[in-house]
């Protein structure tokens, strides 16, 4: 149970040291996200092992899945349609 947590808080604090470097670097979050948990999976994975990060768990495969549909509406949403319309020909 205490690898659970351990994989938990390690997940947080990439999410959050990714959000701090969004802002520190003025760029999307979700960029930042998917550049800061490759790296983290390449760097922890050569270190540790490919199960460090509890890849194969079910809870993190739901949030990987429900990530990835946030990901596509965020994407989504940062469409301005007013500039859409005006350059569509």
């Amino acid at each position: 149970m205490d690898q659970v947590w351990f994989v938990a808080a390690l997940w947080l604090f990439l999410a959050l040291f990714a959000v701090l470097v969004a802002n520190w670097l003025k760029i999307s979050t979700a960029l930042s996200e998917i550049v800061i948990g490759t790296v983290a999976q390449l760097a922890i994975g050569a270190f540790a092992g490919s199960e460090a990060l509890g890849a194969k768990a079910p809870w993190i495969a739901f949030l990987a899945g429900t990530g990835a549909i946030v990901l596509t509406f965020l994407a989504g949403a940062e469409l301005d349609p007013a500039v859409f319309r005006a350059k569509w020909k």
